[in-house]
């Protein structure tokens, strides 16, 4: 068995997977809380679930999916910019537990499950955007993930749609998840409804509550347009046949999958494209990090 480990922006998950499958045997996750020492609380979080899940079954691999430029040589994490740790070391968990690790970026982990078990299987040219806490992604081209041999590379979610925009937690302006992010938008509907921080199903049903409030309206609108931009730069730079969408996007599928999927064949014409490529809803959702941080 293979032991699976999605560092999310909010929330961490551990799971047991078959690797013959990619099924999930046994789960455990929390949220993150706000700690004075990230660095350690994450740590001390990793290291009690995986000698738990030692002590119950054989692990010949443990994987872990995070946010930031893993470095697979040193087992170091670097720049997590939404925990706010420049540097996370997995070496003394590896050397204490003598259990192979691996760890890659969590964009392109979610972004290999789907793409090996999931909703873009069928595909040879895909790109994969999990809207969450940020945006993470992965493209694969010619049934292969692309891949930089500097930094993590294809980082779409930083790429700027507006140069006079937002100032993104790395530092840029403008960047692609500042005005896409999951986590902006719910911000931006708290502010709105003026109410405290609820769960994401809380919110959704208070969201579809105010279809109806001038300033929900416009919010979602605005969201769909800056989403279409950030699709169109994608399409034509890579030319994929279908671009999936995760992250917690898909919770909320109801409000804005088909008026995404409406607005983009509407405005074929500024796509310049005979077919637009197809846009697909991920299936594995949360599951998808874990699932990929031990596909080999």
């Amino acid at each position: 068995m293979r032991l699976g480990i999605d560092l999310g922006g909010s929330h961490i998950g551990i799971g047991l997977v078959d690797p013959r499958d990619g099924k999930i045997i046994k789960k455990v996750e929390q949220d993150i809380q706000a700690n004075k020492d990230m660095n350690s609380y994450i740590l001390e979080y990793i290291n009690s679930n995986i000698y738990h899940f030692t002590q119950n079954y054989n692990i010949d691999l443990i994987g872990i999916a995070s946010p930031g430029n893993p470095n697979q040589e040193e087992l170091t994490i670097y720049n997590l910019v939404n925990l706010g740790i420049e540097k996370l070391n997995l070496k003394e968990i590896s050397k204490k537990y003598n259990i192979r690790m691996q760890i890659r970026n969590d964009g392109k982990a979610a972004g290999l499950a789907e793409f090996k078990y999931g909703s873009l299987k069928q595909y040879n040219d895909a790109v994969f955007l999990c809207l969450g806490t940020g945006i993470g992604s992965a493209v694969f081209l010619n049934e292969k993930l692309m891949q930089s041999n500097r930094h993590i590379g294809f980082e779409i979610g930083h790429m700027i749609i507006d140069r006079n925009g937002l100032e993104c937690n790395c530092g840029k302006k403008g960047c692609f998840e500042t005005y896409c992010s999951m986590k902006r938008f719910k911000d931006n509907v708290n502010k709105i409804l003026n109410i405290n921080e609820i769960s994401a199903k809380e919110l959704l049903e208070k969201v579809k509550e105010n279809l109806n409030n001038s300033d929900i309206i416009k919010l979602i609108d605005e969201y769909i347009n800056n989403l279409i931009i950030g699709l169109s730069n994608i399409i034509d730079i890579f030319e994929p046949e279908a671009i999936a969408i995760g992250g917690s996007f898909v919770f909320f599928k109801d409000i804005f999958y088909k008026k995404l999927v409406d607005e983009m064949n509407k405005r074929k014409y500024v796509f310049n494209k005979e077919n637009l490529p197809h846009i697909v809803l991920a299936d594995l959702k949360n599951d998808a990090g874990i699932i990929g941080a031990v596909i080999d």
